[in-house]
């Protein structure tokens, strides 16, 4: 997940508290994410089709990846990586966004879903090969990037909430989770703030995996 003073070139620095409590965000989301599944595949295996059991994993291993990328762009002792990371970092961003939409187009079914898809997918494959390849900088505009490219999910918000009505609300949750959490991002003076803004995005990717295990259960 993005890095406070991401306009930089070099990491923030921050105190040892400041990062341990980075360390425990990143750990819970990933030990979250891990449990989540776990608990969905157990009771739920049965209750899914393969093409749903497609999109799913498409979105788990999104997920898996952004925490656990993200974790080693923050936690990294060795300098040296922590560029390479960073770009990693940012690209499994785009990714996880992408996935999220998968299962739930898969579940919809519509011919208007799967072109919503196809478009978030385009754009988060050109985000993640640029940030892998080409911006050597991360850009002062990542946070209304990703932000933005979540928000295209207002185009399917009827046809989620016709699926599930649980699923529409923790959707909606999510995203204005993701959107709140943004003040933190910028709030670069306040001590803390990217393990905070962090906790919205762990908080926020919970609704969202509510969200989607609703959906595809529905």
């Amino acid at each position: 997940m993005v890095a406070m003073a991401d306009h930089n070139t070099s990491y923030p620095k921050y105190s040892r508290a400041e990062i341990l409590a980075d360390g425990l965000v990143h750990a819970l989301g990933l030990a979250a994410s891990v449990i989540g599944i776990s608990l969905f595949l157990a009771y739920r295996w049965d209750h899914i089709s393969t093409g749903q059991l497609v999109a799913l994993c498409v979105y788990w291993v999104g997920l898996i990846a952004m925490f656990t990328v993200s974790g080693a762009y923050h936690m990294t002792p060795w300098e040296r990586f922590r560029a390479h990371l960073r770009r990693a970092d940012h690209a499994t961003i785009f990714l996880k966004i992408a996935g999220t939409y998968t299962p739930f187009v898969v579940t919809i079914g519509t011919a208007f879903g799967y072109a919503v898809l196809a478009i978030v997918w385009a754009l988060a494959a050109f985000g993640a090969i640029t940030k892998l390849f080409r911006w050597s900088a991360p850009g002062r505009w990542n946070a209304a990037l990703y932000v933005g490219l979540g928000w295209i999910s207002v185009a399917l918000m009827w046809s989620v909430f016709e699926t599930s009505a649980a699923a529409g609300w923790c959707a909606a949750a999510g995203g204005i989770l993701y959107t709140a959490g943004i003040l933190f991002f910028k709030w670069e003076s306040l001590r803390f703030s990217n393990a905070i803004w962090h906790g919205f995005v762990v908080a926020a990717s919970g609704f969202f995996f509510a969200a989607v295990s609703l959906a595809v259960s529905a």
